[in-house]
């Protein structure tokens, strides 16, 4: 790899511009790169299937009377080069590319360790994870624990704290042995009579719905975008809608649509007020 200045080249057409976000190195693929990158994902899909269903998870741990919530510490950087090499193996010896290897592996690190920013990053990490995923599952099956985990955020849930702290001390145990660390202030026990949010779902009394906070903001985005499309009522306060941003809104409804239909079909109500108010059609 050839670094210069802001920009990281593995060849002259493939490179990573390297940003700084929320003290946080991000590294953005060019549109080359990220299309290589996603055409070498699709690979190891077929190998690797680790889709998270984000409702699943929390009707997993809804009506319980406590919650534990660990985060792993610097995730991608902490995968092991050794596992990384492994994965990006078994996905070329599948697919007759052996003689490739080094070339994909390369194309999905950055001095060894997976980028924050690629595409293929967090499936492969995952992948890597997998058997972590099996010891940990085995450890809470014995306690009667649940468990879940969303890339780096790990959740358990059970009737009695005391159940969950040996958990916690177990699981600690495990990470490090597979040269993983927790992020000690981001360990959470949350009980009952508290909002217990699972991956932006509220899941107390066996309900599950989302979050206040989400929710005003979905709100506020529709009123958004019927100010912005009016005849007449323009409003420089607004932010500007273009493509992008009406494709992000569109999946919103489409998630809401999945996790909470008690708050679409309220949205929808709400959309035909702003319609009437407006003269903007919404489309759901």
């Amino acid at each position: 790899m050839i670094f210069n200045k802001n920009k990281i080249f593995i060849t002259k057409e493939l490179y990573y511009t390297v940003k700084f976000i929320k003290n946080r190195i991000i590294y953005v693929p060019n549109d080359e790169l990220k299309r290589n990158q996603r055409i070498f994902l699709k690979a190891i899909k077929r190998i690797y299937y680790c889709k998270v269903n984000t409702l699943n998870c929390a009707k997993i741990h809804s009506g319980k009377k406590w919650i534990l919530k660990l985060d792993i510490k610097d995730f991608f950087n902490s995968v092991p080069y050794n596992s990384i090499e492994e994965v990006i193996k078994k996905v070329c010896l599948r697919f007759n590319k052996n003689e490739k290897y080094p070339e994909y592996l390369s194309l999905v690190t950055v001095n060894s360790k997976l980028p924050t920013g690629a595409p293929t990053s967090s499936h492969i990490a995952n992948a890597c994870f997998l058997p972590i995923d099996k010891n940990i599952q085995s450890l809470c099956s014995t306690f009667g624990v649940d468990y879940t985990r969303y890339v780096d955020d790990l959740t358990f849930s059970a009737y009695n704290k005391e159940t969950l702290k040996i958990i916690e001390n177990e699981v600690k145990g495990i990470l490090h042995f597979y040269g993983y660390k927790t992020n000690q202030n981001k360990t959470k026990y949350i009980s009952d009579n508290k909002q217990q949010n699972i991956l932006g779902l509220v899941v107390n009394n066996y309900k599950i719905r989302l979050n206040k906070d989400f929710k005003r903001k979905i709100r506020a985005m529709l009123h958004s975008y019927c100010v912005f499309y009016s005849d007449g009522n323009k409003d420089i306060k607004h932010l500007a809608w273009d493509e992008k941003r009406k494709q992000s809104l569109k999946g919103y409804l489409s998630y809401i649509k999945h996790v909470d239909c008690v708050f679409y079909n309220q949205l929808k109500e709400y959309s035909k007020k702003l319609s009437h108010k407006y003269f903007v059609v919404v489309n759901f």
